[in-house]
């Protein structure tokens, strides 16, 4: 990575200076890790802001309808991969929830699988096209990871608890959602799904409204779009 190796040579730099200077090695120590940290969050601060300015620009690609003119401009954006990490798996991830949303289901899957783990919409995305292959080691893995990651989501425990269900393994649904009550206490729909679960009823994911319908488990009704908003309710990450 270009921020690395930059940090490291201009501290390393900065220090043998300040230490054939001063021949202080404490103080030139210092200087390296200050100046380390320094540029590390600088350089850094800077490829996190051109990344948002691109993040902005994609959000208005897509409420306007221009996917693929969206996805071109993300893929333009792999440039930045060379400075910080995690920022093509972050990209990945955007990429596979565009395609996912057009149902290029095929073609989502393989961005979605090199996306970033803590994109948790990405991740459900991805256990759901697992599930519908019926590859249900698969949906568990990734959604075990996906709520590692990200455990306050209420909805991936939800959704978690609905494909055990229809894999037939009511008594882990019931477990999840358990665990998922006590990290996300203000989920309401979530802790509806378990009072549901318990009294022997079906969970009701429609509750979860975009959420759940942009997941095309079921028919999405008429007129629903929703690619901008999953865009906007991810963070871009610096580490």
């Amino acid at each position: 990575m270009y921020t690395i190796l930059i940090s490291i040579s201009t501290s390393l730099l900065a220090a043998l200076a300040l230490y054939y200077t001063t021949y202080n090695i404490i103080w030139s120590i210092l200087v390296m890790i200050v100046v380390l940290i320094l540029l590390n969050y600088l350089i850094g601060k800077s490829i996190l802001k051109k990344l948002v300015s691109v993040f902005k620009e994609v959000e208005k690609d897509l409420k306007n309808n221009r996917f693929e003119k969206a996805i071109n401009r993300l893929k333009d954006a792999y440039k930045y991969s060379r400075w910080q990490f995690f920022v093509k798996e972050q990209i990945n991830s955007q990429i596979g929830i565009i395609l996912y949303m057009q149902r290029k289901f095929d073609e989502a899957k393989e961005y979605l699988e090199k996306g970033f783990s803590k994109n948790w919409m990405g991740m459900a995305m991805l256990s759901a096209l697992y599930f519908k292959e019926k590859n249900y080691d698969k949906v568990k893995s990734t959604l075990d990871k996906a709520i590692k990651n990200s455990p306050k989501e209420g909805f991936l425990y939800s959704l978690y608890a609905y494909f055990l269900v229809e894999m037939g393994e009511k008594d882990k649904a019931l477990d999840i959602l358990v665990k998922g009550s006590k990290k996300a206490p203000l989920d309401d729909k979530l802790e509806s799904n378990l009072e549901a679960l318990k009294n022997g009823k079906k969970m009701k994911m429609k509750n979860y409204g975009t959420l759940w319908m942009q997941l095309n488990i079921e028919k999405m009704p008429q007129g629903m779009k929703s690619y901008h908003m999953m865009l906007a309710r991810q963070k871009i990450k610096r580490r």
